[in-house]
């Protein structure tokens, strides 16, 4: 099974810039609308195309320093009505403002994915298909991670900046 993440230029471009200007660990929010298909030779895919980005506002975050962010529950909880009442897609994209290299998600990120992706799955209806993924954004790159099954993490396989002519960003990988 497949992920490709569609993130328009025009929503990820301001998103990104904000994120990253920084010294301190940021958050954003996207929404995607997402669609699964059988490719000729019997491979899923599934292709979230995020609509909207809701970045954090720093006011938001109960704990912002260089090396962690805690985001207002109540905040997250009014992002996830919102999906849940339009059957919408949530990536959450955090950044790792350190270092100039590859960026990867820590044992603390992982760890916190597989408990948010599975109460997200578990508290989606089945149609439309909505997934939960993860992005991690820093000077080095962007890496991705989504949920094919609750419990189980893969990365994610493309993340196209949709723009003219269209773009794929290269994904850090572990």
């Amino acid at each position: 099974m497949r992920c490709v993440l569609r993130l328009p230029s025009r929503v990820w471009g301001p998103a990104a810039e904000h994120l990253l200007a920084s010294a301190s660990v940021r958050m954003a929010y996207l929404l995607a609308r997402a669609s699964s298909w059988t490719d000729p030779w019997g491979g899923r895919t599934t292709d979230p195309l995020v609509r909207q980005a809701l970045l954090v506002p720093d006011a938001a975050l109960h704990v912002q320093s260089p090396v962690r962010v805690e985001v207002d529950p109540e905040f997250t909880r009014q992002v996830l009505r919102a999906c849940y009442e339009t059957g919408m897609s949530l990536v959450d994209v955090h950044t790792h403002p350190f270092g100039d290299g590859p960026v990867w998600f820590s044992g603390h990120d992982e760890h916190n994915m597989r408990v948010t992706h599975t109460e997200f799955a578990d508290t989606m209806p089945d149609d439309p298909p909505a997934i939960a993924a993860s992005l991690v954004l820093g000077p080095g790159g962007l890496a991705g991670a989504w949920s094919p099954h609750p419990r189980r993490l893969a990365p994610l396989d493309a993340c196209i900046l949709l723009d003219h002519p269209l773009s794929e960003v290269p994904l850090c990988t572990p």
